[in-house]
C-alpha cells in the first residue's frame, strides 16, 4: 500500500478510490482455502486405472489365450468308425458270406513333427503379447490423466485470476462512470474501462468452456462425479530421470518399454510360425485299429473274427507351391516385423529427444518469468500508478499496465503447466527406464 503514502493530498476522493482499487488488485493472489473434497493427481491416476474397461477386456483376452494354449497342446480326438462290411445284396443275410462282418475301428491322428508343442508355445506368446499391450495402455492412461489434470488446473486458476480482476475492474468502471457523470473525468477513460471489463467477460466465457471441456475429458477416465471434484491448490511435482539426448544412449533404454516389448513378442510369435512352417515338411501320420465280427455259418460252424491295424502317413513330396511358399511368407513377415521394430525404436527415441528439448526450454522460460518478466510487470504497474497519482500519466496507461500484468501472470502459469505436461510425456517414454543405467 506504499502507493498511497506517496499520494498527493490534493487528489480528489474519487481518484484516491481508483488508486486504492488498482493497488488492491495485487492482493488477489492470496492463498485460497478449499473446504470441498480435493482430487489429487495421485488419486486421479489410481482411479483411472481402477476397473478400467479397456484393461479388463484385455485381461479377459489374455486369460482366454492362456486357456487356449492348453487346448492347442493336445492331440486331436480319436475317431471311431462303425460299419457293416461285405453284406450281400441278394439276401442281406449277415451269415450268408464269409467276408461279411460288423466292424468297429478307432483312429488317432498325430500332427507332423513337433507341431503341437510349437503351436502351444505360440499361443502362450500371444497371451504374453496382450500383457505388454496392457502395460502400454496403463502408461497411456496415466499420461492422459496427467495432461488433462494439469490442463484443468491451468484453466481453473486462470478463471479464478480473471474473475478476481473483473471484480476490481467492475468497481473501477463504476467510479470512473461517477466521475464522468459529474464532469471530473473524460469519456475516453470510461470507454477504456468498459472495454477492458467486456474483454474480461469474454475471457471468462472462453475459459469456462475450456474448463468444462477438460472436465468432460477427465470424466472418461475417473467418472463424472470424481471429475467434478476440486483440484489441489498447488501444482504437483513430477520427477523425471536425467537423460542424455544421444540416440545411441537412449536406444537401449527403450528395450523394456511396452511398445518395443510388444514388437518383440510379435517377433517371437513370428518365429513360432516359421517353426510350424518347417514342421510341415515332416509327414503327419495316423494310427488305426479295427475289430471285425463275423456270424457263424448257416450250418452252425463258427467263423473267426478279424483284427486289423494300419498306419496312414502323409507324403509331403510336392512342396514347391505349398510348404516352400508358406515358409517364405512367414520369413518375409518376420523380416517385416524386424524392420518395423527398428522404425518404432527410432520414432520413440526421436519423440523423447524432442520432448527433452521442449522441457529444457520450458524450464528456462519459467525461470525467466520468475527472474525478470514477473518483477518487470509489477514494476510497470507501480510506475504507471505513481505517474497517474502525480498527474504525469493518463488512465489508459494504467489500464494497459494492469492488463499486461495480468497477462504475464497467466503466461507464467501456462508455462508452468506446459512444463509439467512435458514431464508427463517424458515419463511415458522413460517410465520403464532403469535408473541405474
Amino acid at each position: 500500500m506504499h502507493f498511497m503514502q506517496h499520494a498527493d493530498h490534493s487528489l480528489s476522493p474519487a481518484k484516491k478510490q481508483i488508486i486504492a482499487i488498482l493497488v488492491g488488485i495485487h492482493l488477489i493472489y492470496a492463498p485460497v482455502t478449499f473446504s470441498s473434497p480435493v482430487l489429487t493427481l495421485e488419486q486421479a491416476e489410481q482411479q483411472a486405472l481402477l476397473d478400467e474397461p479397456g484393461i479388463i477386456s484385455q485381461q479377459w483376452q489374455m486369460q482366454s489365450l492362456s486357456e487356449q494354449a492348453i487346448a492347442d497342446g493336445q492331440l486331436m480326438d480319436p475317431k471311431l468308425q462303425v460299419g457293416l462290411n461285405n453284406l450281400p445284396t441278394d439276401s442281406f443275410n449277415f451269415d450268408q458270406e464269409n467276408m461279411t462282418q460288423f466292424k468297429v475301428a478307432i483312429m488317432q491322428q498325430f500332427p507332423s513333427g513337433n507341431s503341437l508343442d510349437i503351436k502351444q508355445q505360440k499361443t502362450r506368446k500371444q497371451s504374453e503379447l496382450i500383457e505388454t499391450t496392457i502395460a502400454n495402455r496403463k502408461l497411456t492412461i496415466t499420461k492422459e490423466v496427467r495432461l488433462t489434470y494439469f490442463e484443468i488446473y491451468y484453466w481453473e486458476q486462470a478463471k479464478k485470476t480473471v474473475t478476481q480482476n473483473k471484480r476490481f475492474f467492475t468497481q473501477l468502471v463504476s467510479i470512473v462512470q461517477s466521475m464522468f457523470s459529474v464532469g471530473r473525468n473524460n469519456q475516453q477513460d470510461l470507454i477504456r474501462a468498459q472495454l477492458e471489463l467486456s474483454r474480461l467477460d469474454d475471457r471468462i466465457t472462453k475459459i469456462t468452456q475450456k474448463v468444462n471441456t477438460q472436465r468432460s475429458k477427465l470424466s472418461r477416465w475417473i467418472g463424472s462425479e470424481n471429475s467434478r471434484l476440486s483440484l489441489s491448490k498447488n501444482l504437483p511435482e513430477l520427477t523425471i530421470p536425467i537423460l542424455s539426448d544421444n540416440f545411441e544412449t537412449l536406444s537401449p533404454l527403450f528395450y523394456q518399454h511396452p511398445r518395443i516389448k510388444e514388437i518383440d513378442k510379435k517377433l517371437e510369435i513370428s518365429r513360432k510360425d516359421i517353426q510350424l512352417a518347417k514342421e510341415s515338411y515332416k509327414p503327419g501320420w495316423a494310427l488305426n485299429f479295427g475289430y471285425g465280427y463275423r456270424d457263424n455259418n448257416p450250418n452252425g460252424m463258427k467263423r473267426a473274427d478279424f483284427v486289423s491295424a494300419g498306419v496312414t502317413i502323409d507324403l509331403p513330396l510336392f512342396t514347391a507351391n505349398r510348404q516352400d511358399k508358406k515358409l517364405l511368407a512367414k520369413e518375409h513377415s518376420y523380416q517385416s516385423l524386424k524392420d518395423k521394430r527398428i522404425a518404432l525404436l527410432r520414432q520413440l527415441v526421436s519423440a523423447l529427444q524432442q520432448e527433452l528439448a521442449i522441457e529444457e526450454q520450458l524450464f528456462k522460460r519459467h525461470q525467466l518469468y520468475h527472474r525478470l518478466l514477473l518483477p518487470q510487470a509489477r514494476q510497470q504497474t507501480q510506475a504507471s500508478l505513481l505517474a497517474y497519482q502525480s498527474d504525469r500519466g493518463d488512465f489508459a496507461d494504467v489500464m494497459r499496465a494492469y492488463i499486461d500484468d495480468l497477462n504475464v501472470k497467466l503466461d507464467e502459469r501456462r508455462i508452468a503447466v506446459d512444463h509439467l505436461q512435458s514431464k508427463a510425456r517424458i515419463l511415458y517414454f522413460a517410465s520403464s527406464f532403469n535408473p541405474s543405467e
